[in-house]
């Protein structure tokens, strides 16, 4: 049986992607990808159960894990076992790999205690061993044990079950705790029959409405069905009643396929598909989208809770851990930074190859090392250089999500998308982006325009690194720049190229007197002089002082032999009066004097 499933809503892209993922992971090609939706036989997912749980193990595979991690602590612990200067190192990085052991340890323990007790053996002679041979064997016996295959079937399913069942599912079907002492192959099973006997079983019922079947064969299918512990409750319920109320009552094909189209299936409310089997939507389908339906029903329209959801898309739903991005992020809690693992998924308008080529991509850049900065930020940019002709719309209509849940705790989702003023930008201005030369920052200034946060206080801090640590200024000058281009663009103007080089002319002009100022000094041997002046304004752009920080530029200016231009002193429709200062700061401590063009033409 041939089924679409179609690009909708954010969760069921997800789904869609993770289920293209775990298939492509299996080595599986029977997947149809069309512009706007996924085309497969139904028959083919027959061993979905198994690319299920397969991605999920290699992903979490604990023994490989493991063995990295000994590795590289062995080698470490060998490398200063060589020098006696580094004891208290030693020591640390023992007592390191100790902890991350008796972890795992405490899971084998409880799986093997014979195996627990020959790892726990090597687990000891970590603290006294002194020679690369004693080092050599610890290693090679707990990888040993790691990797037994029965050992690291059950610890990797378990943690990738508690993740599954935390994040997204709760106590669902094989992810129910009273589960975890079966066998892998068994709870496989169990997920079959769970997440893709009934969308199997569909094919069966359908034959029956077309007529293919005479009352015999049906009779005689039934049967079959009905003893069959591979299927699903609730199918096997209507083929129950098809044999009790129609075949055996020797009811008519025709009153059998009234029974099945009109009783037995029904419409799923969010595919739309009709004439499909369906179960009540419940918080067990996704976590982070429901909440426990029989227990608040005020939450609903006249308390009706019946929210059908077809078995495609129950089945689509529970990919979409593999569909999303695990990311990173530094957040401030109880007056402390941590950092937390967020889930997170890039949605636009969009092919399936191109939503699935984005979230690739932003699934390779969110491991790369800058948890400090806005993951997204790599992925806006990297789309942009791909295709230089993206459009304003598809930028404007990049939909991000990110989640985070536990399981009978809490659920907490945030989305955003790239506003209209930020898209213009990106795609009429990319040049402003990307001539900061210093990537981080580059991708800080991208962090702050999706967060539509105010790009001064970036610069304050930046100019303030800059100068202590005598580093160009110059990508301060750029960051401005954006800034200044941003607020002429959020007017929304017609004309507002010409605006913008306005705007940009006239921060250019503070920046070039800076550098002129700078390169006389620097010539009369008194380039440091100016640095209390520059601190002190620093702080007026900080704590918005005007008056302060004009009065401080005058003195530099006069000091100088300079004349005051007149938009340091009056009000500029598009330019604030901090942009100037910092482009004027910027100038005053910069490096190389290569930019006077900007004096002219911004």
């Amino acid at each position: 049986m041939n089924t679409r499933v179609y690009l909708n809503e954010w969760f069921i892209n997800a789904g869609i992607i993770g289920f293209l993922r775990i298939l492509k992971h299996n080595e599986q090609d029977f997947v149809i990808i069309k512009d706007n939706y996924i085309e497969f036989d139904t028959n083919n997912i027959k061993d979905f159960h198994k690319y299920y749980f397969k991605y999920f193990f290699d992903k979490y595979n604990i023994a490989q894990k493991m063995e990295n991690r000994i590795e590289k602590s062995f080698n470490k612990i060998e490398s200063l076992l060589q020098n006696k200067e580094q004891k208290d190192t030693l020591k640390q990085e023992k007592k390191s790999i100790k902890e991350i052991l008796k972890k795992q340890l405490d899971k084998i323990k409880k799986i093997d205690e014979e195996t627990y007790e020959e790892m726990f053996e090597e687990y000891s002679r970590i603290d006294k061993v002194s020679t690369s041979e004693e080092l050599k064997q610890i290693k090679d016996n707990l990888i040993h044990n790691f990797k037994k295959e029965y050992i690291n079937k059950k610890i990797t399913l378990n943690l990738f079950k508690n993740i599954l069942s935390k994040n997204c599912f709760g106590q669902q079907s094989f992810l129910n705790v009273v589960k975890n002492s079966l066998p892998y192959e068994e709870q496989e099973n169990i997920m079959y029959k769970d997440y893709i006997s009934n969308i199997i079983e569909m094919e069966t019922l359908q034959e029956i409405v077309a007529g293919k079947y005479s009352i015999e064969e049906i009779k005689e299918k039934l049967e079959q069905k009905i003893s069959d512990e591979s299927i699903y409750k609730d199918i096997k319920d209507i083929y129950t009643k098809i044999n009790k109320n129609f075949v055996r009552k020797n009811k008519t094909i025709n009153e059998i396929s009234n029974f099945i189209n009109n009783e037995a299936l029904n419409t799923c409310s969010m595919c739309g598909k009709e004439h499909c089997t369906t179960s009540a939507y419940t918080e067990g389908n996704f976590i982070p989208l429901a909440v426990s339906s029989e227990n608040m029903k005020n939450f609903f329209w006249e308390q009706n809770i019946n929210i059908q959801i077809c078995d495609i898309c129950k089945l689509i739903l529970f990919c979409i851990p593999a569909g999303v991005t695990n990311i990173i992020k530094t957040a401030k809690e109880n007056g402390k930074y941590i950092e937390k693992e967020i889930l997170s998924f890039v949605n636009y308008d969009t092919s399936v190859e191109n939503l699935l080529k984005t979230n690739n991509s932003f699934g390779i850049e969110s491991k790369k090392e800058r948890t400090q900065y806005n993951p997204y930020a790599d992925l806006i940019l990297d789309i942009i250089n791909q295709n230089a002709k993206v459009s304003e719309w598809q930028l404007k209509n990049i939909f991000v999500v990110e989640f985070e849940s536990e399981y009978l705790a809490y659920s907490r989702m945030e989305y955003f998308n790239i506003k209209s003023y930020v898209a213009k930008l990106f795609t009429k201005y990319p040049e402003m982006l990307t001539n900061i030369k210093d990537y981080k920052y580059r991708i800080q200034v991208v962090d702050y325009l999706l967060k539509d946060k105010d790009i001064d206080k970036l610069v304050n801090q930046r100019l303030r690194d800059a100068i202590s640590n005598k580093n160009n200024t110059t990508d301060s000058y750029l960051a401005t720049k954006v800034k200044v281009t941003l607020q002429v663009l959020k007017k929304g103007e017609v004309l507002m190229n010409d605006e913008v080089k306005s705007a940009n002319k006239q921060i250019g002009l503070m920046y070039a007197i800076g550098q002129e100022i700078k390169e006389t000094l620097k010539r009369q041997n008194n380039d440091n002089k100016l640095d209390g002046y520059i601190y002190k304004m620093l702080n007026c752009i900080k704590t918005n002082n005007r008056n302060e920080f004009t009065d401080v530029a005058i003195r530099i200016l006069w000091s100088m032999g300079k004349d005051v231009p007149q938009i340091l002193v009056k009000n500029n429709e598009n330019v604030e009066w901090q942009e100037l200062g910092h482009s004027f700061i910027a100038g005053l401590s910069s490096n190389i004097i290569n930019n006077k063009g900007d004096k002219d033409n911004g």
